[in-house]
């Protein structure tokens, strides 16, 4: 898998810039910038670059192998990989030190439902479970909690697809799959239909979860059917009379991910959507001067592909940005 578009870098720019998140935005920036010639250092707290296409997609999604290759391509052009969390405090002396600093931390935060019974033993969170699944496969860490024989997956976009499989796959488990409009509006519509014709899954659409029961674990899914919708914009109207209990005893949410910006980034001034997203100009600079953003992080969740796409447009600016000239003036570092 490349992430940069060259195989020899450019002659050194004498620019440096920091990149936090070694996930796909932020290696598709690196690359890019390591290609104009600059020195690009990439900052990231799990124990090897790759982000999701590493600790969250499974192999049979993205090959790790040809991930791990396209970031050792990265650093024979010079991009420099450093394990850290990073933090608001950590961010502001970037600013102080390099040339141009980029936020690249993707949507690493689950939606959750916010119905009764959440907080139940046995109900997990598809992109924790993912992780978890993959931190272990690759020797880092503890499996994760094991699922019974009747696992109930909510949500049909990426995650609740990767969730599916790998119960299927690896567990042993033939998930049921709620989804609360047709399924052929769902975002993963064309891939979890086709599990389902394997018999794979089990497919229960149009139904909208309004309760884990069960006394001091999950025994259940409370339901209620929804009408048949073609846009999956519109609203959800639920029918009144249809609700049952779909019998389980794990739950995973897959109902979506939010966007994880570092913390403390409204102390640097730094200005931030309701859903966290990061607001940047079209430029995909933040309204603090030399400090960038791009990927999930300022678009929402979507695929691996839009993210690099992100990184690499973020990465062009950035480029723009350092060759302006005399661009580090008394203002810079200020909202």
């Amino acid at each position: 898998m490349k992430f940069a578009r060259c195989s020899l870098r450019a002659p050194t720019s004498g620019y440096h810039v920091a990149i936090v998140g070694a996930g796909p935005a932020g290696l598709a920036a690196a690359g890019e910038l390591a290609c104009r010639g600059h020195d690009v250092h990439v900052f990231d707290k799990l124990p090897e670059p790759g982000g999701m296409l590493i600790f969250a997609i499974p192999d049979f999604r993205f090959r790790k192998n040809l991930v791990r290759s396209g970031i050792r391509e990265l650093e024979k052009l010079g991009v420099t990989f450093k394990k850290t969390e990073v933090d608001g405090k950590m961010i502001q002396r970037m600013l102080d030190d390099y040339d141009a600093v980029l936020l690249a931390t993707g949507a690493w935060r689950n939606v959750k439902l916010g119905i009764k019974g959440e907080d139940l033993p046995g109900v997990y969170y598809g992109l924790d479970w993912m992780f978890n699944y993959m931190f272990h496969l690759l020797g880092y860490g503890p499996p994760p909690p094991a699922t019974g024989e009747k696992t109930i997956v909510i949500g049909a976009g990426l995650t609740g697809l990767d969730v599916c499989e790998v119960l299927y796959r690896n567990c042993g488990v033939k998930p049921i799959l709620v989804y609360r409009r047709p399924l052929k509006v769902a975002p993963a519509a064309v891939a979890l239909s086709r599990l389902a014709e394997k018999g794979i899954i089990q497919v229960v659409d149009s139904t909208l979860p309004i309760e884990v029961v069960g006394s001091r674990r999950v025994e259940g899914l409370k339901v209620v059917r929804t009408e048949a919708i073609s846009d999956r914009s519109a609203p959800v109207k639920p029918i009144p009379g249809t609700e049952h209990v779909i019998e389980a005893d794990t739950v995973i949410v897959s109902a979506g991910l939010l966007p994880s910006p570092p913390p403390f980034l409204k102390e640097l001034g730094v200005a931030l959507e309701r859903d966290y997203r990061i607001q940047v100009d079209e430029k995909f600079m933040t309204n603090v001067k030399g400090l960038f953003a791009a990927g999930d992080v300022i678009h929402g969740a979507s695929n691996v592909a839009k993210a690099m796409e992100s990184g690499k447009l973020a990465a062009i600016e950035i480029d723009n940005f350092l060759k302006q000239g005399d661009w580090r003036s008394s203002e810079f570092n200020t909202p």
